[in-house]
C-alpha cells in the first residue's frame, strides 16, 4: 500500500491567516482512494524550509505532494525548490511559455514578463495541466518515490487532483480502496453515543474500526474495513443502525441541514421561521440548498421583545410575566410564525447566545425551541456552551434535528 506525504506551503498557514483547507481535502481524496496518508507539514515559503520539508517527507512516503508557491510573485519558491532538492536544473517549457504569452498578451508587456516564471519547471517533470488557472502542475520521478507540486488555490489544485494525479496514483502504485460506511447521527455526544455501541464494539473484529467525528452538526460515524470484510461490516453498521434508532438521520456521509432539505421536499411542507438567538442562521443553513424555495416561505428575525410583538403577535403581558427565554414565549412564537405565514409548519427559536446577558436561573446557553406542526406545539428546553458561536451553531443543529424528527413521527411533545 502506497504511503503519501502532504505538504503545504505558505506563509499564511503559518500566521493563521488562512485555514488549510487544502490538506484535509487531501487527506480524505487520498484515502478514499486507498493511499495511506503517513505525514502532513506545513512550511513557510522559505526555500530552505520547504527542501526540508521535502526531505522528512520522503522519508515517509514513496509520494509527496506540494500545494501552493507555483505563482508568479517573488515569494513562490516551490519549483526552485523541487528542482534544487532534486539537483536538478530548471528548464523552460516551450509549449507552457506559448500559451502563458497567449494567455496574458491582453495585459501588457510587464503581465507578460512576470507570469513568464511559470514556464520553468524541473527537469524532468511530468505536466499536470491545470484548466481552471494558469500554473500547472508537475509530478517529478525522484529516487525511489515522486514529488507533486500543485497551486495552493482550493479550486485550481482540486481539479488537477481529480484529473491528473488521482488516476496516475491508482495506475501506477498498489492502492485498493478500503470499504467505508458512513451513519450520520444528531441528538447524542459523542460520549453517550461510544457508551451505547460499547457492546457492539467490543465484538467486532481488529480489522474493522469503528471512528467517532464530533463536530457542532451532530456526531459522524465512520466504519472502515478492507473489501474481504464488507459484509461483516455491513453486518456491524446495521447492528449500530438498530442501537441508535432515531438518533441516525443518514446512511451515507452527508449534512442533517440536507437531509432536512429533502424530507420538507418530499413531505410537500411550506415551512416558516422564527428566529431570536441564531438571527435568521437556522433559515441561512436551508437556503443554500438548491430548492429551498420548494418549501420555504419565509421567516422573522424578532430579536427584541418589540419586534416579538409585533412581528409575530407574542403579547407583551406573556413578555413581561414569562420572558423572552422561555417555554412560553418560544411556543408563541412558532404559533405567531405559522398564523402569519399560512404555512404547514413553523420553528421558533429563543435563548441567550452569550456571553452575557445570562442570570443565575437562564444562564448563557439556555435555549427553547419550539415547532409548530400537525396542531401540535413542540418544545425543547436546552443547556448548551458559554460561547456565541458555538450556541448559535448548536441551536440551528437542534433546530433542524427537530424538523427531522417530526416529518419522520419520532418528536415527542
Amino acid at each position: 500500500m502506497i504511503k503519501c506525504a502532504i505538504v503545504t506551503v505558505g506563509d499564511e498557514l503559518l500566521y493563521g491567516n488562512i485555514d488549510d483547507t487544502n490538506a484535509t481535502w487531501l487527506s480524505q481524496e487520498l484515502t478514499n482512494s486507498g493511499a495511506v496518508v503517513s505525514t502532513r507539514i506545513t512550511v513557510g515559503d522559505g526555500l530552505a524550509d520547504i527542501q526540508g520539508a521535502l526531505e522528512v517527507a520522503l522519508n515517509k512516503a514513496e509520494v509527496v505532494i506540494l500545494t501552493g508557491g507555483l505563482g508568479p510573485t517573488q515569494d513562490d519558491k516551490t519549483r526552485e525548490a523541487i528542482a534544487g532538492f532534486c539537483k536538478r536544473p530548471l528548464v523552460r517549457d516551450e509549449g507552457l511559455a506559448s500559451s502563458l504569452e497567449k494567455h496574458f498578451a491582453p495585459r501588457g508587456p510587464r503581465v507578460v514578463a512576470l507570469n513568464e516564471k511559470l514556464a520553468w519547471v524541473c527537469e524532468g517533470s511530468e505536466i499536470l495541466p491545470n484548466t481552471k488557472g494558469t500554473a500547472v502542475g508537475t509530478w517529478v520521478e525522484e529516487g525511489q518515490g515522486a514529488i507533486i507540486s500543485l497551486p495552493g488555490v482550493p479550486y485550481e489544485m482540486k481539479i488537477i487532483m481529480e484529473e491528473e494525479v488521482l488516476p496516475r496514483i491508482r495506475s501506477r502504485y498498489d492502492v485498493e480502496p478500503p470499504f467505508i460506511q458512513w451513519i450520520m447521527t444528531a441528538g447524542q455526544g459523542e460520549s453517550s453515543l461510544s457508551v451505547a455501541l460499547e457492546s457492539i464494539e467490543q465484538n467486532m473484529p481488529k480489522e474493522v474500526a469503528l471512528a467517532y467525528l464530533p463536530s457542532l452538526q451532530g456526531v459522524r460515524l465512520r466504519l472502515t474495513s478492507s473489501n474481504e470484510l464488507a459484509k461483516e461490516s455491513i453486518k456491524i453498521a446495521r447492528a449500530i443502525e438498530d442501537r441508535l434508532g432515531h438518533l441516525v438521520f443518514a446512511k451515507e456521509n452527508t449534512t442533517l441541514s440536507h437531509v432536512v432539505h429533502n424530507l420538507l421536499i418530499e413531505h410537500k411542507i411550506k415551512l416558516a421561521f422564527a428566529e431570536s438567538c441564531t438571527g435568521g442562521n437556522i433559515m441561512a443553513t436551508l437556503v443554500k440548498h438548491p430548492g429551498s424555495s420548494q418549501y420555504l416561505l419565509g421567516g422573522h428575525v424578532v430579536y427584541s421583545n418589540d419586534w416579538k410583538h409585533k412581528e409575530i403577535d407574542v403579547k407583551k403581558d406573556l413578555l413581561a410575566s414569562c420572558g423572552a427565554v422561555s417555554e412560553e414565549v418560544a411556543r408563541s412564537m412558532a404559533e405567531g410564525a405559522k398564523a402569519n405565514a399560512h404555512s404547514d409548519m413553523a420553528l421558533a427559536v429563543t435563548g441567550i447566545a452569550g456571553p452575557e446577558g445570562g442570570s443565575p436561573t437562564k444562564p448563557v446557553g439556555t435555549v427553547h425551541v419550539a415547532l409548530c406542526y400537525n396542531k401540535t406545539t413542540y418544545h425543547k428546553k436546552f443547556r448548551l456552551h458559554k460561547d456565541r458561536a458555538v450556541n448559535i451553531a448548536l441551536t440551528t443543529t437542534l433546530a433542524l434535528n427537530m424538523i427531522r424528527l417530526a416529518l419522520q413521527g419520532s418528536l415527542e411533545a
